[in-house]
């Protein structure tokens, strides 16, 4: 017992020798891959801790979700440790661990492809799409296109990109593109348009898709918006540094012409340049002889040192078009459905210079600084006439020509004819400048931020206006039906200014936990005037030479007092939000909380009256983002949350009747909304199987109680608030690919409950019109992928039900399409290529002169020692059977618009390309 006393006695008194020759040490940094130079973050590398001497494993870990990674190890004096950074396919990174601080901040640490496998060989199908993380990975090659494509051809043949033609919009499982970057760098800032028409595909070698997050929200680690996905081409390797510029010209009959010059020169390291010019009409198809698009524009980014990012863009856009439409409506009414039969014939010109510049600095390992600014100008010019014609019956016409038998129809069944020329211009200018500062003020690295906005914006709109109304169950004093004339000038001009400064705290608890809080005083001012003028007295006859900017002398005279305002709004707010980080090997997970206290206010003069009034709001904002990862498994769930003030103008009495048959007044007592939306991604990329679900829902959201005249057709709205507005959808999407076989398919259905209060008889309570909208839809794509050219078989079914709770009413439309695309390369360097959709359509009021069948056809021949030289032939629409519908369905009524549609045509193209090495 004497000796294990004695022996204890002695451990005790060896014991701060030995605690002092160890020494428990912390190392923390964030990992990153290069992808072909293209820096990204990389989650779960494997992180190792090494005896310097023998290279002995001391400690192991991972990195979490978003790269950053925290490892604990108890060190010895007397011993020397490398840390080690590895990761499948990457070559490993080292960094000595010589320092003798507790906690040792490693920075970023960046991992590159290419590992040589020595004596193997390895054949494979070559991989389409891949999961790294958070982000998505496509090859661009796996998917083939004609020879001088650009990347708007590459987008449709992707699963999972739904792209949209008209607005050039993308969305990837659901979820929207904000904007498409080159090799990591903005392109054109968001001007998808810009990257879709102009990128050729020979330069792109994988695309990526990720939630991109801001410079702030990469220097704190915190979330501070929402989701921001992003698709970021990376340009081939052997083309780092390579100039390539191209020429084309092209000319075609229906007065169809195209001239294009581009350069684009791209660094693997993110560094490029693009020019871009071209001016032409061949993809615009609406019936007007002088349809034209012209764009010019240089998009930039330069690293000049090492620290310093500064990314840039300047374009201007010319645009003149014009179009000829029909349309038709069915308003939802207790007492029997009203009809309208409309047809425009409209111009538009406009021309707008856009302009961005950021700067991203990192002055040291723990100062930051970021600056943002834009500034736009734009002027727009637009010429419309139209005739509108409503019923309280079906007239039962044909949107191909509504008015043919209009005059035949018995006068009953008429309650307003409107025919109205118009004119207007419109002058905006708008900048904007945005600023932060990020300081890491210890060495756990808690950071304070200061975060500044400044916006203003102006805009002058000048219109005129020259209508008839007759009013067939209103009479005049002899008897006969009521017809008013207007002849009116509007001078509507408006600024605003925004403001806001912020102070925010980021403190990381652990590796894994980091926690935000800000401050965040925004101050906002409004100001707006609609000047109103009868120009009766200056008009002779049915001449109308009075276009805006060009009033008569003494147009001053007709000024109307009851049919002009000015109004002046202010708002001041106060945000404070908390937010947090959590990432481990599974989860990543941003949450938070906003809470912003608003003081509004706003005056306002409609003629003799005027008006003021000052409210006080509290807005919320929670918001979750949640992604659970496992090997090639992945959740996503997203829920997003906002408060919804009103308009200020929707919160005056006063009443604006410039337009007698669309009157409007506000509603002092007008409560805020609040939006919720959730979305779920499921994705499975072992399989190949994914599945997506969105759900969303308004409470006290803002609809407007439409009170009828049943004798003039006309309408008086007033903003209120209304309960049971919601709707969702789901998809589930699969693709396989066998040899030169692939599969993809994708199905889904939707719903949404719309709400909408009708008065007719101007009572106390009004009706409450419900419409629910059902829709299923499928796609089936074959595809058979030979070396020497690519065929795509695409069926695709889209049904849409929906029912009004009013008149009972049930609307129906089901539209089938059967799509063959592919192109073939023959020989002597020829390329032939067709596309044929035959497009069918059933339903409400939908007759089968409506089915479509659009054939497309194209030869290209390549010349010249490196076939720089093209020429090629493209035919559109052959068969001229294309036709352009647009259906839609709201709470309140049924509405079917028809484009007229130019035809067939055909354009004969030379284009000259050239690539140069610049710099290896």
């Amino acid at each position: 017992m004497v000796r294990k006393i004695r022996l204890l006695c002695l451990f005790m008194m060896l014991l701060p020798a030995v605690l002092s020759a160890q020494q428990i040490k912390t190392a923390y940094g964030q990992t990153y891959a290069i992808f072909e130079d293209d820096t990204h973050t990389l989650p779960d590398a494997h992180i190792s801790v090494l005896d310097a001497k023998d290279s002995t494993l001391v400690k192991g870990g991972a990195s979490g979700a978003d790269g950053r990674f925290t490892i604990r190890f108890t060190a010895a004096k007397d011993k020397r440790y490398l840390l080690k950074v590895s990761y499948t396919g990457m070559e490993p990174a080292f960094r000595k661990l010589d320092s003798e601080a507790d906690t040792v901040d490693m920075g970023r640490i960046l991992l590159k492809e290419g590992v040589e496998l020595a004596e193997f060989t390895v054949t494979a199908p070559m991989s389409e799409i891949a999961q790294v993380g958070d982000t998505t990975i496509i090859n661009a090659e796996a998917y083939k296109t004609p020879e001088g494509s650009y990347l708007e051809e590459l987008v449709k043949r992707i699963p999972g990109l739904e792209y949209d033609a008209t607005d050039k919009s993308l969305r990837y499982n659901g979820k929207p593109i904000s904007s498409i970057h080159v090799n990591g760098e903005e392109f054109f800032s968001g001007n998808n348009r810009m990257a879709l028409e102009n990128l050729p595909v020979e330069l792109i070698s994988k695309i990526k898709v990720y939630d991109k997050r801001s410079e702030l929200e990469k220097v704190t680690g915190v979330r501070s918006g929402g989701e921001n996905f992003v698709l970021d081409i990376q340009t081939k390797g052997e083309l780092g540094g390579a100039l390539m510029a191209s020429a084309k010209a092209g000319r075609g009959n229906n007065g169809k012409k195209e001239l294009e010059l581009v350069g684009n020169y791209f660094r693997q390291s993110g560094e490029n340049l693009s020019l871009i010019a071209n001016s032409g009409n061949r993809h615009m198809t609406t019936r007007h002889k002088d349809n034209i698009q012209n764009i010019v524009g240089t998009n930039f980014t330069v690293k000049p040192v090492e620290r310093i990012s500064v990314n840039g863009n300047l374009s201007y856009m010319g645009n003149r078009d014009g179009s000829q439409a029909t349309g038709f409506a069915e308003e939802y009414l207790t007492s029997g459905n009203r009809y309208r039969l409309s047809g425009d014939e409209s111009t538009n010109q406009q021309r707008a210079i856009n302009s961005y510049a950021g700067l991203i600095w990192e002055i040291d390992d723990k100062t930051f600084f970021n600056l943002f600014g834009n500034f736009n100008l734009m002027q727009a010019d637009n010429a419309n006439s139209n005739r509108q014609v409503m019923f309280d019956a079906d007239p039962g016409a044909d949107l191909s020509d509504p008015f043919a038998h209009t005059d035949n129809l018995p006068e009953e069944m008429k309650i307003n004819d409107i025919r109205m020329r118009s004119l207007s211009s419109n002058r905006m200018s708008s900048y904007s400048l945005s600023a932060n500062l990020t300081r890491k003020v210890n060495e756990k690295g808690s950071s304070v931020s200061l975060v500044f906005t400044h916006s203003r914006n102006r805009s002058d709109n000048e219109s005129f206006m020259k209508s008839s109304t007759t009013y067939y169950r209103l009479r005049d004093g002899m008897g006969n039906d009521s017809i008013l004339h207007r002849v009116q000038s509007h001078l509507s001009p408006s600024a605003g200014r925004d403001q806001s400064i912020g102070l925010m705290f980021t403190h990381p608890f652990t590796g894994k936990f980091n926690l935000q809080l800000s401050y965040n005083l925004a101050r906002n001012t409004q100001g707006s005037d609609r000047n109103t003028y009868d120009l009766s007295a200056f008009i002779d006859g049915e001449t109308d030479d009075i276009r805006p900017g060009h009033l008569p002398a003494g147009y001053e005279t007709g000024y109307i007092d009851s049919l002009s305002n000015r109004s002046e709004g202010r708002t001041l707010a106060h945000e404070l939000a908390l937010r947090m980080h959590y990432s481990d090997d599974r989860w990543d997970v941003n949450a938070g909380l906003s809470v912003r206290p608003e003081q509004r206010g706003i005056d306002q003069k409609t003629g003799l009256l005027q008006a003021d009034t000052a409210t006080r709001i509290i807005g919320f904002q929670p918001s979750m983002m949640a992604v659970w990862k496992k090997e090639k498994f992945q959740i996503r769930f997203n829920y997003q949350g906002n408060t919804q003030q009103p308009a200020l103008t929707d919160l005056l009495s006063l009443t604006d009747n410039s337009d007698p048959l669309n009157i409007t007044r506000g509603n002092p007592g007008l409560k805020p909304a609040y939006n919720q939306s959730i979305h779920l991604d499921l994705n499975d990329s072992r399989r190949d199987i994914g599945a997506y679900l969105n759900w969303n829902n308004t409470i006290h959201s803002f609809t407007r109680t439409v009170i009828y005249n049943l004798q003039t057709g006309g309408r008086e709205s007033y903003p209120v608030n209304i309960n049971g507005n919601w709707g969702g959808n789901v998809t589930v999407r699969y693709q396989k690919r066998i040899r030169k076989f692939r599969i993809g398919a994708h199905t889904g259905s939707s719903y949404n409950r719309n709400v909408n209060l009708v008065n007719e008889g101007q009572s106390e309570q009004p009706e409450r019109s419900i419409t629910r909208s059902t829709g299923l839809n499928s796609n089936l794509r074959l595809s058979f992928l030979p070396q020497w050219g690519s065929f795509d078989l695409i069926g695709h079914w889209w049904f849409q039900h929906s029912h009004n709770s009013l008149r009972k009413n049930d609307n129906y439309t089901r539209n089938y399409s059967i799509t063959l695309n592919n192109f073939a390369n023959l020989p002597g360097n020829l390329q032939l290529r067709s596309d044929a959709t035959y497009l069918f359509r059933s339903g409400t009021n939908i007759s089968s002169g409506d089915d479509q069948f659009i054939w497309n056809a194209g030869v290209t021949w390549r010349f010249m020692k490196k076939k720089q030289g093209e020429l090629s032939v493209y035919w559109s629409d052959i068969l001229s059977r294309k036709k352009d519908y647009n259906r839609n369905v709201t709470a309140d009524g049924f509405y079917e618009r028809r484009t007229q549609q130019i035809g067939s045509y055909f354009i004969v193209s030379f284009r000259y390309s050239f690539n140069r090495m610049l710099q290896k």
